[in-house]
């Protein structure tokens, strides 16, 4: 697969970018529309690859590796070779987005009505967010009289006006002045807003015969309908029939409400004050459009590959290995020249003049086995030799059996503990589910895949990687040689701190 091939190269490869991975084998191979590694210099010069008309640059692969929580992979130290690989890794899962990106655009997904919704409420809600910030609370200065003012009057008289004392009662009259202007905020989002509640739509008496379209609130000449509301009413049990699905509290149902026309009205005086045009906005909303669509288009292309049952079969039949976790045994050996010696070896465990341990240190022809006493570790049936494999997993634990034949001699063993297979039945529900989810990434790999190879272009400026590495490793390396100066800032905490801790090693 391709993406699972960039893992295993060197840091050197990587440089490379054997991106240009693919699936299918050297005699079926297409001509790939791709170029993908590339060492021309792009005109952005933190620019490391361009899918279609999609960029992907230096810094957002660094802040997203910065969310690694988000994207599943570690953190390395800069600067290190197994920092470069996860770039690369994370690199390989950015343009795979990106691609699916484009076929969404391309397929129209951006254009159902489920994608275009989202989008909208999304804009409204940062418009909102905006118009409340920026409008409603603005920066809320304090001046020095006042600071002077908290000073002589609410603090201790022996209390001295340091800076940061200063900063502290700035904090103090900051948050007096936000909770204020929250205070009446409501009146003032509302001012010259005519707002009207149908109470008899809102009531939980009226459950059982509203219907989505019916009209709930307005403002203005804005209508609101149980059905851009009614998920905001959701109780605690959303499993429950629709008498007890919402919350049947009128306060609450009316505070809910009051939160959505709030929020309604900002959005609508934030458009009108051209916050939709505010970089924030810009930003925010366009990186939730693209992530939006990612989801959808790929949530549909999922259920699109759905098998049924037969190919879900087929799939583990053929997969077995990859899907099922063989039972485990973890084995101590003795291995001897020849069969009479095994047997009396076995002969004296058995009669507790010696145990394996000191079996396999004293007897074992095995060289590692004064060092290990025999333990082999936990192995998998079937990564054996075959004579030896069948006794060893056929044996009871505990007990010392042989000795049994092997090319590498005769063997006494002993089963220390056991794991019992898993998944390794088709109609177990977690083997289902197992099974359902490999197929899925199989399907989901080989999609993007054929993308790559054979629907958008993917450049990937390998030279930029290279020097943006190198670039980290000397960044680090002038860091180390600062750090070793003398006079430095870690050379004079390393003194300070040794001052410390040698009277306390003295006492």
């Amino acid at each position: 697969m391709l993406h699972k091939s960039l893992y295993k190269f060197s840091t050197v490869l990587i440089f490379s970018l054997a991106l240009a991975v693919t699936a299918c084998s050297e005699g079926d191979k297409p001509k790939p529309k791709a170029t993908e590694a590339v060492t021309e210099k792009p005109v952005n010069p933190d620019l490391v690859a361009q899918v279609g008309d999609q960029e992907i640059t230096w810094s957002e692969l660094n802040t997203m590796l910065n969310s690694s929580a988000m994207v599943g992979l570690s953190v390395p130290a800069l600067g290190t070779p197994e920092r470069s690989e996860v770039i690369i890794t994370l690199l390989d899962k950015v343009i795979s987005a990106n691609l699916i990106y484009l076929d969404a655009k391309k397929k129209g997904a951006d254009r159902l009505t489920s994608y275009t919704e989202d989008v909208a409420r999304f804009e409204d809600a940062v418009v909102a967010a905006l118009y409340e910030s920026a409008v409603l609370i603005g920066d809320i200065q304090v001046g020095e009289t006042e600071v002077l003012h908290y000073y002589n009057t609410e603090t201790n008289k022996e209390t001295e006006l340091t800076d940061d004392v200063k900063t502290s009662i700035e904090s103090i009259l900051r948050k007096r002045k936000l909770d204020e202007l929250k205070a009446n905020m409501r009146e003032r989002i509302r001012e010259n807003v005519d707002v009207v509640v149908d109470e008899k739509v809102l009531s939980p008496d009226y459950d059982d015969t509203r219907s989505d379209a019916d009209v709930v609130a307005t403002y203005d000449s804005h209508r609101i309908t149980w059905s851009q509301v009614k998920d905001l009413m959701r109780g605690a049990d959303q499993r429950a029939d629709r008498a007890a699905f919402y919350v049947d509290n009128e306060e609450e149902r009316q505070k809910r409400l009051d939160r959505y026309i709030d929020n309604a009205i900002m959005a609508l005086k934030g458009y009108a004050a051209g916050l939709d045009k505010d970089p924030t906005f810009i930003k925010r909303t366009t990186e939730y459009r693209k992530t939006r669509l990612i989801n959808e288009h790929r949530k549909n292309l999922m259920h699109s590959w759905n098998p049924n049952d037969d190919e879900l079969r087929t799939y583990y039949v053929d997969h077995m290995d990859a899907i099922a976790v063989p039972e485990m045994r973890k084995v101590q050996m003795v291995v001897l020249a020849t069969r009479e010696e095994a047997e009396d070896i076995k002969a004296r465990i058995d009669r507790g003049d010696i145990t394996m341990f000191q079996a396999a240190q004293q007897y074992s022809t095995d060289p590692n086995a004064k060092s290990t006493l025999g333990e082999m570790g936990w192995v998998a049936q079937g990564t054996g030799f075959r004579e030896l494999d069948d006794f060893t997993f056929n044996l009871e634990p505990e007990v010392v059996g042989g000795p049994v034949e092997s090319p590498a001699g005769w063997h006494l063993v002993k089963v220390l503990d056991v794991t019992d297979a898993q998944y390794d039945n088709i109609d177990d529900p977690q083997t289902r589910q197992r099974t359902f989810r490999a197929y899925m990434k199989d399907q989901f790999d080989n999609y993007v895949v054929d993308l790559r190879k054979n629907h958008f272009e993917v450049a990937v400026y390998d030279d930029v990687l290279t020097r943006k590495f190198q670039d980290e490793a000397n960044l680090i390396a002038e860091l180390k040689k600062k750090a070793l100066e003398e006079g430095s800032v870690t050379q004079q905490r390393t003194e300070d701190l040794q001052k410390y801790i040698t009277p306390q090693t003295q006492q």
